[in-house]
């Protein structure tokens, strides 16, 4: 498998735990001192993260991630990248939400393979799958600009 490959199927892997709800795997894919960024400040630490994740797929029924086209640049044993998504979810409350966006990544090699050091996402849209939500971050999220 090339690196690139090995990237896509990081990230693929995070998409398929997601519509799985396989947190444990979920969890794996972190290195020990990542940091994620949702739009709600960064969760620093693969321990962190658990925990920010399962309080995140708790809200939600079901959700459908999906990555579309992305890119990365790797070196030895680190990288960048940046992976355009959406989701489609169905809270616990019966609200159903479509989310676009897309990750910044960082990447780093550890023995077992690629990890996530750092993923950021940055919102495109968040609302009904209709379309008359808002476009861009939404309201008490952070803006991002690199």
């Amino acid at each position: 498998m090339s690196e690139i490959d090995a990237i896509r199927n990081l990230v693929h892997c995070y998409c398929d735990a997601v519509c799985n709800d396989d947190r444990d795997a979920l969890k794996e894919l972190w290195a020990e001192n990542a940091i994620w960024n949702v739009g709600r400040g960064p969760v620093v630490g693969k321990i962190a993260i658990g925990k920010a994740l399962d309080t995140a797929m708790d809200l939600f029924e079901s959700v459908n991630q999906m990555t579309f086209n992305g890119t990365a640049d790797l070196k030895e044993d680190s990288g960048i990248g940046r992976w355009y998504m959406c989701e489609f979810a169905k809270s616990r409350s019966g609200k159903t939400l479509f989310y676009l966006g897309y990750y910044d990544d960082v990447y780093v090699q550890k023995s077992g393979g690629w990890l996530f050091e750092s993923r950021q996402l940055t919102w495109l849209y968040q609302g009904p799958p209709n379309l008359s939500g808002v476009f861009g971050a939404p309201e008490g999220y952070e803006e991002f600009r690199n």
